[in-house]
Parts: structure tokens; sequence; C-alpha cells
């Protein structure tokens, strides 16, 4: 069986060799319980401390203030239900219509069960949110804003200075998933008016099951998970030492490799766009790739529905992403394309593909060409389609 050639990014990564090689020892003979006081405890403590450290650094914020977690949606569900716990007068909270579904079913799990207003503002055809739609929203209630850094769909980056600074000025907390940014973006806390902040592990080449939550200095919330004085109160259980060590090197890697990655991506996103549109008639972009990571692709192919084209790649050895859910049925397509205005029919002739840092022109070349072939072969199979032409 060939390796398959990856373009979805956004879902996950390949673990880095070297985050690998790092964990290993943590995985085999350094197993004590970071709790513990003697050596061995020791040792994985002061690996999980290097790795806050790291971590940190990547962000521009002091260690003390990084919390790990399971992942990014503990972290978004820990600072949700957190400010809420602690809110029992204010109870208005603002989101973007094309959150993750980790923020939107928290934001109504608090509507439906402590009777929290949610106020979702939607996003303009490049899905992009309005800072003036969030300021008429702001009420004497509002408690807490959410907004994702990048799309993890159409990878539309968010005008996260301006909200936070809308947020400052008001006195409310504003919170930022920033799972599809970090490694992807410079994301600098000492420039971005931002009181918590969401990663993940396995968005940035670490191991999956390891996230983590940034709260400012003086945020003080009720933890999500009772027990121990793990994470210094803030999340018990015993921690998971080989994928925070795994965490803090996927984190220094993407740090020193920034910049370059930012390049050739935007390279190849370039040398794609370019392809594509010389070799396949009627295909268009899904979101505007000038307010967009270059990592992030989603592509409309008139003709074709995006299950089927995903389907007939992958048996040819490649992975791409759907924007709908699997399902042909209106209620389970992508609320994010809904959300920038693309109708029930433009979302099912859709496929997400993202970029990453191990993708080589070669590979570009090969999608490229491997999708007009199987674009050709499912348009001539459409009876709709060749009626159209």
């Amino acid at each position: 069986m060939h390796t398959p050639i990856y373009f979805d990014y956004n879902a996950t990564t390949p673990i880095d060799p070297r985050v690998l090689e790092g964990m290993l020892p943590y995985l085999q003979n350094h197993f004590g319980n970071p709790s513990s006081t003697y050596s061995i405890g020791y040792r994985t403590k002061e690996a999980i401390e290097m790795a806050r450290k790291d971590i940190a650094n990547l962000i521009s914020v002091e260690d003390g203030n990084v919390f790990f977690t399971s992942g990014g949606s503990e972290a978004n569900s820990t600072i949700l239900k957190g400010i809420a716990a602690k809110s029992s007068k204010k109870k208005h909270i603002i989101t973007s219509s094309i959150e993750h579904p980790a923020i939107l079913k928290t934001c109504d799990y608090l509507r439906k069960h402590h009777g929290f207003q949610i106020t979702t503002i939607p996003v303009n055809p490049a899905g992009i949110v309005d800072v003036n739609d969030i300021e008429r929203a702001i009420t004497s209630q509002t408690v807490l804003v959410t907004v994702m850094m990048v799309n993890n769909e159409i990878g539309s980056i968010q005008p996260i200075k301006e909200i936070g600074n809308l947020c400052k000025k008001h006195n409310i907390h504003f919170h930022c998933d920033a799972v599809q940014a970090v490694g992807k973006i410079p994301v600098n806390l000492k420039e971005l008016p931002i009181d918590s902040l969401s990663m993940s592990a396995h968005k940035i080449y670490g191991p999956k099951g390891v996230g983590c939550l940034y709260l400012r200095e003086g945020v003080n919330i009720p933890p999500l998970i009772l027990g121990g004085s793990q994470e210094f109160g803030m999340r018990s259980g015993t921690e998971n030492v080989a994928g925070i060590v795994g965490f803090g090197i996927a984190a220094k890697i993407v740090q020193e490799d920034l910049y370059f990655n930012l390049t050739k991506i935007e390279y190849l996103r370039n040398l794609f766009l370019t392809n594509l549109h010389t070799e396949i008639e009627e295909c268009l972009i899904n979101g505007d790739i000038h307010a967009s990571v270059p990592s992030t692709i989603n592509i409309q192919i008139s003709g074709i529905r995006g299950e089927s084209l995903a389907s007939m790649l992958n048996e040819l050895g490649f992975c791409v992403s759907i924007a709908s859910a699997c399902s042909s049925t209106s209620s389970k397509l992508s609320h994010v394309l809904k959300a920038i205005g693309k109708t029930d029919e433009e979302i099912r002739s859709s496929i997400r593909i993202s970029i990453g840092a191990l993708t080589t022109e070669d590979e570009i070349n090969q999608l490229v060409r491997h999708l007009k072939q199987s674009v050709m072969r499912l348009r001539s199979f459409s009876p709709k389609y060749q009626m159209s032409i």
C-alpha cells in the first residue's frame, strides 16, 4: 500500500520525528507521576515545566499562565463554562457564526441549561466578522465575547486586535480559539489584547490528546475538572507527560520554522491555484484568499459532489476533506459555507484542501492532475451538468 499524499493538515498533522523522539523516553523510562516526591517524579515534573515555557514563548506570554488540557475543545469548554459559572448576574455571550462546534455547542449548552442569551454575529462573504456588529451587540449584560482567530474550513483571519480592544474598552472578557492559527501565522499576545486563548498540539505536528488554555494574569475561573491539584488547581488529573513533552517540542519547532513554512506554503498555494484555474473550468474559491491563511483552500467545483470527489481522490491515494459533513441533508451541511452565503448545492460541490510543512511541489502537481481527471469523470456522469454546457 502506497503512503497517501496528505492534503488535510487542518484536520490533523503528522507528528514531527523530532517530537516523537523527544516523547519516547517519557513513554518508556521516565514514567514517574509528576506529583510524586521522588526523583523519577521530579524528572517528569521538570519536563512538563520545560514544555510550558516553550509553549509560552511561542505566543509570548508568561509560562505560569499556560494550563495544559486534553486539547482545544476542553480548553474552550473550560473558559466558556468557567466565565459563565462566575457570572451570576450578566448572562449574555457574543460569538460568531463560523466558530468551531466546541464553541457553538458550549454556547448552546449555556443557553439551554443556564439561561444565557447568545448573540451570533454574521460574517461577510470572505468569512470575516464586522467589529461594528460586535459593538452594536454589546449590552450591559454581556460577560464574554468569543471569536476564533483563523477559521478551520475557509482559513479566514479575524480582526482579533480590534475585537480585543473593543472588549477591553467595555471591560468584557475576550476569548480566542487559536487552534488553527498558532504555528501558521505569528501569534504574539504582547500585541493582542486577548484574555484567554486555546491551542492544540496535533495541529502543529505534535501528538493528539493534549492542548492548553492561556489565561491572562488576573483571570480567575473555576476548573472544569475537579480532583487533585494538578495544573495549579486549574485542571485535575495526572498529566499526559509524554503528550505535553511532545507539545513543547512541537511548539519550539513551529516557532523556529514559522516564516520559512509560511513563505513555502504561500508559494505552494499560489502554484496550486494557478494550475487549478488553468486545468479545470468552472471552479472558484470559497472565501477570499487575500484574507485567509495560505494553508487553507476551499474550492467549489461545478458539476460534482464533494463527497464523490473526495472518495475518488482517496482511491487514488490523496487525502482531502469535504465541506459538508458526509451527508446530503441540508441540516448537516457546512455551517461555515452557509454563513458566507453559499447555497446547499454550492456547499455540496465543495472540498477543502489544506497544505502543511511537509507538502511538496510535486505533490501539488500530482493533486491537480488527478483532480482534473476525477472532475472530468464525475462531470461525465452528471446529466444535470451535461445539460448545462
